[in-house]
């Protein structure tokens, strides 16, 4: 059979157990037959686009997630193996650790603010929160119109929603985590 065959197969079969249900009970949710899902999971048929649509439903799972890659159980991923998304000599530099994925609704970063830099971040929609961890230095931020300073060792969580910015006015290159979860409202699929 063919790559997208093998997928849905894998992909089922691994949302079916992530989700403890028999293929009775995914027969049911469905509304497609335990003999056509056991043909699937075993790469004996090559469903229609329809029935892919009618197991996504009744499972409420996006449709991608049936027909996509499964995303690796374990990656490792380096502070700055990837490339920066803002340019050197803007004082700050952000690097993706893990991309948006739809099924967790979230991001997560790694960045460096040099001294006397800072960075005006734009809203991220309705429902979002992020959720910033320093390592290094000491961060201050404008949420919502009220300065905080984060400390070494120090997280803060808030709604993302507004425009929020960060500083540093120390002597020392503040480094840390930032991860952005976006709500219902601001999922992409």
């Amino acid at each position: 059979m063919d790559e997208l065959t093998h997928r849905l197969a894998e992909n089922l079969r691994a949302l079916r157990e992530e989700s403890r249900y028999s293929l009775d009970e995914v027969a049911e949710l469905s509304g497609v037959s335990k003999s056509m899902l056991r043909q699937i999971e075993r790469e004996e048929s090559s469903p229609s686009i329809s029935t892919v649509w009618k197991i996504a439903n009744g499972l409420k799972v996006p449709f991608t997630s049936l027909l996509g890659e499964r995303a690796e159980e374990v990656e490792i991923a380096g502070f700055t193996d990837g490339e920066s998304l803002t340019d050197e000599d803007e004082g700050y530099r952000v690097f993706p650790l893990f991309p948006y994925e739809s099924d967790t609704a979230f991001e997560l970063y790694y960045f460096e603010i040099d001294t006397e830099a800072s960075l005006r971040a734009e809203p991220h929609g309705k429902g979002s929160r992020e959720y910033v961890l320093v390592f290094a230095g000491s961060l201050t931020m404008n949420v919502k119109g009220e300065r905080r300073v984060i400390a070494k060792g120090r997280a803060i969580r808030f709604d993302s929603s507004g425009p929020h910015s960060y500083s540093n006015g120390k002597k020392e290159q503040v480094r840390g985590i930032m991860l952005i979860h976006y709500g219902r409202e601001t999922r992409r699929s």
